[in-house]
């Protein structure tokens, strides 16, 4: 590397260093963060070929670099925020979802003991064990036909049984998405 490069290099970083640090600090509010948003800027010039490659305004190019590394400060900012605030509005959440999630549960169980045991079969063949109407038929060696009746008798009467979880199921599910 040449020694004149770096010496240009030198004073280009000295004339605009304090105005650049300026203008980044207007768009962060943070000293420390405009400094690095400057030496970022000044770090990716001087791995350029920077004297052959700005093909503009030295100053514009410099000024639309901080612009955009500000820019991009910001959005990460951001993003960071709104995965914080979203970490603990689900941990304030967690512990209330996963008691309403055993309260569900119970209630479950108390509704698919109240079905007859071939509807309860069927169902829980279907749901919990996901085999396919007619798998469930041959397994139990009843129709296709049956099957679906036993299955429609499960879910009306679940449906019945858990109307009142009905908000906390779609919750749940959206939740576990």
């Amino acid at each position: 590397m040449s020694d004149n490069k770096e010496k240009n290099f030198e004073q280009l970083f000295r004339a605009h260093y304090k105005e650049l640090h300026r203008y980044a600090f207007r768009y962060l509010g943070d000293s420390e963060g405009a400094e690095e948003v400057v030496q970022q800027v000044f770090l990716r010039l001087w791995e350029k070929d920077w004297e052959h490659q700005v093909h503009t305004s030295l100053k514009s190019y410099l000024y639309r670099a901080i612009y955009n590394e500000s820019m991009n400060v910001l959005k990460k900012e951001q993003r960071k925020l709104k995965y914080q605030s979203y970490e603990i509005h689900r941990q304030e959440l967690e512990p209330a979802v996963d008691e309403s999630t055993k309260d569900l549960d119970k209630k479950l169980q108390l509704a698919l003991a109240g079905l007859p045991e071939k509807s309860r079969t069927v169902f829980e063949l279907s749901r919990f064990q996901e085999m396919k109407y007619k798998d469930i038929a041959a397994t139990l060696d009843l129709s296709i036909k049956t099957v679906e009746g036993h299955m429609s008798r499960a879910l009306r009467h679940l449906r019945t049984e858990l109307m009142d979880y009905l908000t906390l199921i779609i919750f749940y599910l959206i939740y576990k998405l």
